[in-house]
C-alpha cells in the first residue's frame, strides 16, 4: 500500500524508497533518491545464511529509512573445522545462467575465511519496447528511426544490449576471528558489476532504461565484551539512465556504529549507540558543470549523526514485556534534529496465547536529488526561456506513524496462528513542482526561468489493514498459508504538479485553478497498490527427494506515470491485472554432497506484466546442480 502513492510522478519517485536493506547490519541504501538497487548486491543467495525481516516504522532502532521495515541479510559463517566448498549451477529459459561458488577454510576454533563469486545472465522475455509517443509496443529499431526522423537522437546508445535483461557478477571475501560469543572480529570486502534494464530512469520515450553500476565495499565489525563497533564504506560509479546526459555519478557512502550494552539496571536492559553516516555523490567528471548539464553539478554530501537508547523490561512473572527505543538524528540538510521512537508491549497470557501492541514513529532521510538538484535547460520551453531543476534544503522529511496489534495462538503441537491489524499514517511527501517563474539577465538578454523545484506537498496517506497466517510444521512437512488485506486512502491528493503561480505546467492550461492544492480536503482510494496479497509455502521431504511449492497472488492495481500529465488519452496509466504465481522446485540428492534440481517458475504461465508498460514474464524452467563438500 505504500508504493506509487505520488501519482503522475517520475518512476523513481513513485517507487518504494522507505525500506532499509542491510548486509550483516551494513546499510546498502541508495541515497540518490532512496530505496535499494537490488541488482547492485555484491552477494548472492549462495552467500546467505538467513534473512531477518522486521516490519513497521523501526527508525528508532535501525536509523532513518527504516520507515516501512528492515531487511537484514546475514551471510554464512563456517562452523566445522577444515575446508568447505559450495557450488551452485543453474540454467534455464530466457538464456538464464545463475552461478555461485564459495571456498572456505576454518583454520582453528577461532579463525575462518571464505571467498565467493557469483554471476547472473538473463535475457528479456520479449524484444519490443512500449513507445509512449506512438502508444504501442515496437522494436527498438522502429523507435529509433522515428526519433531520428524528428531530429531526436537521445535514445541512440541507450540500449546497448536490447535482448539482455541482466548481466551481473560479484566477488566477496569474509574473514572471522571468534574468541567467543562476546568477543569477535568480522571483516568482509568485495565488488560487483551490473547491467540491467528496468523501469527507473526517465527517457520520456519508453519506460525501460539501462542502468550500469560498478561498486566495491569493505566492512569491519567487532564485539569486545559489552562494546560493539562497526565501520564500513561502499563506493563506485552509477549510470542510472544510459544515453541520458546527467544520469551518471560517482558515490561513496560511509557508516560508523558504536554500541554499548549496559548491565541490567533495576531489572531493565539498556543499549546505547552512536551512529554516523555520510553519503557523497559527485557528477563533475561526467558533465559540463559550467552550463549545469548534470543532475546536481558538483560533489554533494549528506551527513547524519545519531544517538539512540533502547531498553526492555519484564515483569509479572515475565508475562509482560515492555520494549522501547528513542533516537535523535541530526542532519546537515535539513539542518535540524528529528526524533523517532518505538514502544512495544508484549503480553504472554500462557504458553498458548500471546498478544502484542506497538506504536512507532519513523522518518526517511534526505536524498541527494531532492536536496541538491541543480540543472539548467535552455530554450526548452521556447525562445529565451529555461527550465531550472532545483533542490531544496529546507523540505520536511517524510514521517510515518504506525500502530499494530497482534495475536499469536498455538492451536496444536505443530500449528501456529498469527493475526494482526495495523494502521499507518504518512505525511510530508515531497516532489518536484513547477513554481513561480523568474526573470534573469544572461549576457544582456532577459531569460524567463521556470523553476521545477523540490517542495513538500499536501498529500497524506492513511492505511488500514490486517494479516493472517498459519504455520504447520513437523519433521518432513512445513506449510504456511498467509493473506494480507490493506486499504489506503489518499488525502489532499492532486493530479497536478505545479503551484498556482507557475508559468509552465505541462498540459495544464490553467495553473491558477489546477495546481498542487486542488485536492485539499478531498479523499480518494489509492489504487496504485494491490489491496490483497497472499500465498502459500509448502515443503515436503521424502527419502532423497525434497518438494517445494511457493505460491503467491495479488489483486489488481492501476499505475499513474509522469506521462499521465502530458497525455490525455490514458496512455500514461496502466491497469495491472492481478496474478496467481506458482513456483515449484524438486530436488534429488543421490549422495549427501550432491543434489540435482528442477525449478519451474510461474507454473501456470501468468505472463501479463507487473509494472507500468514493462515486459511480460511467463513460465520458465530451470535445471541445476548443487555440490557441497
Amino acid at each position: 500500500g505504500g508504493s506509487n502513492i505520488q501519482r503522475n510522478s517520475l518512476y523513481s519517485i513513485s517507487a518504494n524508497t522507505k525500506t532499509l536493506v542491510m548486509i550483516n547490519s551494513r546499510p546498502v541504501y541508495n541515497y540518490y533518491l532512496g530505496g535499494t538497487f537490488w541488482e547492485n548486491m555484491p552477494i548472492d543467495l549462495g552467500d546467505v545464511e538467513r534473512i531477518e525481516v522486521v516490519r513497521g516504522a523501526t527508525s528508532a532502532m535501525y536509523g532513518p529509512n527504516a520507515v516501512s521495515g528492515v531487511i537484514n541479510i546475514i551471510t554464512k559463517r563456517l562452523e566445522e573445522a577444515g575446508g568447505h566448498t559450495v557450488v551452485n549451477v543453474q540454467q534455464g529459459g530466457n538464456n538464464t545462467y545463475i552461478n555461485n561458488a564459495s571456498i572456505g577454510y576454518k583454520f582453528n576454533r577461532q579463525l575462518s575465511a571464505i571467498i565467493s563469486g557469483n554471476s547472473q545472465i538473463r535475457d528479456r522475455s520479449q524484444n519490443t519496447y512500449y513507445s509512449l509517443e506512438q502508444n504501442q509496443y515496437l522494436s527498438f529499431e522502429e523507435i529509433i528511426i522515428k526519433k531520428v526522423q524528428t531530429g531526436d537522437s537521445t535514445l541512440i546508445g541507450a540500449f546497448p544490449r536490447v535482448d539482455v535483461s541482466m548481466i551481473k557478477y560479484g566477488v566477496n571475501a569474509f574473514l572471522e576471528y571468534k574468541y567467543d560469543d562476546k568477543n569477535y572480529l568480522q571483516a568482509s570486502a568485495g565488488f560487483q558489476n551490473s547491467q540491467v534494464q528496468k523501469v527507473y530512469g526517465e527517457n520520456f520515450e519508453t519506460p525501460l532504461s539501462t542502468s550500469l553500476t560498478n561498486s566495491r565495499y569493505w566492512d569491519i565489525r567487532g564485539k569486545l565484551g559489552r562494546w560493539t563497533i562497526q565501520n564500513s564504506q561502499q563506493m563506485g560509479t552509477q549510470d542510472e539512465g544510459l544515453g541520458n546526459l546527467g544520469q551518471k555519478w560517482d558515490f561513496r557512502t560511509s557508516d560508523f556504529l558504536l554500541e554499548y550494552d549496559f548491565k541490567k539496571i533495576a531489572g531493565i536492559n539498556f543499549r546505547a549507540s552512536f551512529n554516523s553516516r555520510s553519503a557523497i555523490y559527485d557528477d563533475t567528471p561526467y558533465v559540463n558543470v559550467a552550463i549545469k548539464q548534470g543532475q546536481f553539478n558538483g560533489s554533494r554530501n549528506l551527513n547524519t549523526n545519531s544517538v539512540s537508547l533502547r531498553g526492555d523490561y519484564n515483569f509479572w512473572e515475565d508475562k509482560i514485556r515492555i520494549s522501547g527505543a528513542m533516537r535523535a538524528d541530526k542532519f546537515n540538510i535539513p539542518d535540524d534534529i528529528y526524533l523517532s521512537w518505538l514502544v512495544s508491549v508484549n503480553y504472554k497470557k500462557n504458553e498458548r496465547n500471546n498478544y502484542r501492541f506497538t506504536y512507532q514513529r519513523a522518518f526517511r532521510s534526505p536524498n541527494i536529488i531532492f536536496t541538491y538538484a541543480d540543472r539548467y535547460l535552455k530554450n526548452l520551453l521556447g525562445s529565451n526561456t529555461a527550465l531550472a531543476v532545483e533542490g531544496n534544503s529546507t523540505v520536511k522529511l517524510m514521517e510515518s506513524n504506525v500502530f499494530e496489534f497482534g495475536y499469536r495462538v498455538r492451536l496444536g503441537t505443530n500449528l501456529l496462528l498469527d493475526a494482526e491489524v495495523f494502521a499507518d499514517f504518512t505525511k510530508n511527501y515531497s516532489n518536484f513542482l513547477y513554481t513561480a517563474p523568474k526573470i534573469i539577465n544572461e549576457n544582456g538578454t532577459n531569460v524567463m526561468v521556470q523553476p521545477f523545484k523540490t517542495e513538500n506537498i499536501p498529500l497524506q496517506a492513511r492505511q488500514f489493514g490486517g494479516t493472517v497466517s498459519l504455520f504447520y510444521s513437523q519433521k518432513k512437512l512445513q506449510i504456511r498459508p498467509y493473506i494480507t488485506y490493506q486499504n489506503t486512502t489518499l488525502l489532499n491528493s492532486s493530479f497536478y504538479s505545479n503551484t498556482a503561480d507557475a508559468f509552465f505546467a505541462g498540459s495544464n492550461a490553467n495553473p491558477a485553478i489546477h495546481n498542487i492544492n486542488s485536492g485539499i480536503g478531498k479523499q480518494e482510494k489509492h489504487t496504485g497498490s494491490p489491496d490483497i496479497f497472499g500465498g502459500i509455502y509448502a515443503n515436503y521431504q521424502y527419502d532423497k527427494f525434497n518438494f517445494n511449492l511457493n505460491c503467491y497472488f495479488f489483486s489488481n492495481s492501476t499505475y499513474y506515470s509522469f506521462q499521465n500529465g502530458a497525455y490525455t488519452d490514458g496512455r500514461g496509466t496502466d491497469d495491472i491485472s492481478g496474478k496467481f504465481i506458482a513456483n515449484f522446485k524438486v530436488i534429488y540428492a543421490p549422495i549427501t554432497s550432491t543434489s540435482i534440481f528442477l525449478n519451474i517458475r510461474n507454473v501456470f504461465d501468468q505472463s501479463h506484466r507487473e509494472f507500468f508498460k514493462a515486459d511480460n514474464a511467463g513460465q520458465i524452467f530451470y535445471g541445476g546442480l548443487h555440490f557441497e563438500f
